[in-house]
């Protein structure tokens, strides 16, 4: 059974820089024989969090007490073995919608609460950060390091960024870097099911200019039909 790896992209730009980023870390992961899936926290409504894990009688439980597109992406992630997140750094963090699914994804964690395992427990995380000087690392990090708290595994090599914007896609260490980011979660969680699976650093200019025109040749064709909207549906 092929692995499933989600990916999460907190920018409303579907071909934005962190968007292009992302795509080249499903990429990678489709390299390790993964099934891919793209998704947009700005394809519908995530209401935030009420913080009902403090509750006399808490309900913070999975799925989470909105029936929203939240809901939709918290079953996503559930049944995901792997979560690559992609954002723009919005004040030295995630997007703000992002925000929102990440505080939802409590419901996941607090499985504890109610004699089971978090949900988190075991999936393999990596992160692709998008913007300026030191909040590419510091949402980079507060991604890795809240998602790990879950329960979550951090690969080698779990983190790509890139201060290009959104030319990011022209950035060769940024995009052999969020190549390594799918391909090197992908094999861990690999690994983790008695397959092989690679953990070393690839450093492949041929892949990494197959990978670029690829999504390049997405990019055009989605611009082409949507236009550069904002908000346009992202797709996968």
């Amino acid at each position: 059974m092929a692995l499933k790896v989600l990916g999460i992209l907190g920018s409303p730009h579907p071909f934005g820089g962190s968007g292009q980023l992302l795509r080249c870390a499903l990429e990678g992961a489709q390299r390790e024989g993964a099934e891919t899936k793209l998704l947009s926290v700005y394809d519908g409504e995530i209401k935030p969090c009420q913080g009902c894990i403090q509750d006399e009688e808490p309900n913070c439980r999975f799925p989470c007490i909105f029936d929203d597109y939240g809901k939709e992406l918290l079953i996503e992630i559930n049944q995901a073995d792997v979560l690559l997140i992609g954002t723009p750094v919005y004040w030295y963090a995630p997007s703000g919608l992002l925000k929102n699914l990440i505080d939802r994804m409590t419901c996941l964690e607090n499985m504890v609460a109610y004699g089971e395992p978090s949900y988190m427990e075991g999936k393999i995380v990596g992160a692709i950060t998008v913007g300026a000087d030191a909040g590419l690392t510091l949402a980079g990090g507060y991604l890795l390091t809240v998602l790990n708290a879950m329960g979550a595994i951090v690969p080698p090599w779990a983190h790509a960024y890139s201060r290009q914007a959104n030319k990011a896609i022209f950035d060769d260490r940024a995009v052999m870097d969020a190549i390594n980011v799918g391909l090197l979660a992908a094999g861990l969680a690999s690994r983790l099911k008695g397959r092989e699976g690679r953990l070393s650093y690839l450093d492949d200019h041929g892949l990494l200019e197959e990978i670029r025109q690829k999504i390049l040749a997405q990019k055009e064709v989605f611009e082409t039909q949507n236009g550069k909207t904002p908000l346009s549906k992202s797709g996968s």
